[in-house]
Order: C-alpha cells, then sequence, then structure tokens
C-alpha cells in the first residue's frame, strides 16, 4: 500500500484526488480496488511528468571559482586573443542593458501616485 501511495503522489497533480482515493481505500474498498486507482492516475499522469516537490531554497547557479575563471581567461588568450573584443563588446552590452532597466523602473515608479485611493461598494 506504501508504493501506491508514493506512485500517487509521483504522477497524480491533484491532491484532493489522491485524498479522496485514500479515503475511499480506507474506509470501504479493497486493495485491488486501490491499484486500478493508481494504474488509471498513473496512465494519465504520464503525459504531464512526474510531480515535483517544491524545493525549500531556491537552487543558486554556481558562480565560476577563481580557479576556473583563470581557466577560461588563460584559454582566451592562447587560443583565440581577439576574442577578448567579443568578451569586452557583451560586458559593456550587459551593463548598458542594466543602466536602461534601472532608469526604467525608476520612471515607472516615480509615475505611480503615491496615495492610497478609496473604493466604495454598493
Amino acid at each position: 500500500m506504501t508504493i501506491a501511495i508514493a506512485l500517487l503522489q509521483l504522477f497524480c497533480r491533484d491532491d484532493a484526488l489522491v485524498g479522496d482515493i485514500l479515503e475511499e481505500c480506507q474506509v470501504r474498498r479493497s486493495r485491488a480496488w486501490l491499484w486500478r486507482q493508481v494504474g488509471v492516475a498513473v496512465i494519465f499522469g504520464l503525459p504531464y511528468g512526474m510531480v515535483r516537490p517544491p524545493r525549500h531554497a531556491p537552487k543558486m547557479a554556481m558562480p565560476v571559482g577563481g580557479l576556473g575563471f583563470l581557466a577560461i581567461a588563460a584559454l582566451i588568450t592562447i587560443v583565440a586573443p581577439g576574442a577578448w573584443w567579443v568578451v569586452a563588446a557583451g560586458a559593456l552590452g550587459g551593463i548598458a542593458v542594466a543602466v536602461v532597466l534601472v532608469m526604467a523602473t525608476r520612471r515607472r515608479a516615480s509615475q505611480q501616485p503615491t496615495g492610497r485611493r478609496h473604493v466604495l461598494l454598493p
């Protein structure tokens, strides 16, 4: 029965349906009935993939460490020194996009009214 519950939780996206199936099984149904329900839930859940439990903390992208950064810089310098222009252009482009986004956000924030609006309900 534990395997059936695990399969239900993995493939069924509707928590209410999982609860209803488990309640009905405890009240009056047999194990064969439970496995039939689990089979149907798995078959209908397969096209959508497994349900992944939410993470408690967002996974942060791994930054390039100091040694990795030095290795990349050495490879660019040895293999293609002219590529530094592309790296510099990319960095300057990223800085320009960041400045434009910050200015647009500040402009939008300054245009919004700061007072509260009161809505009268009929």
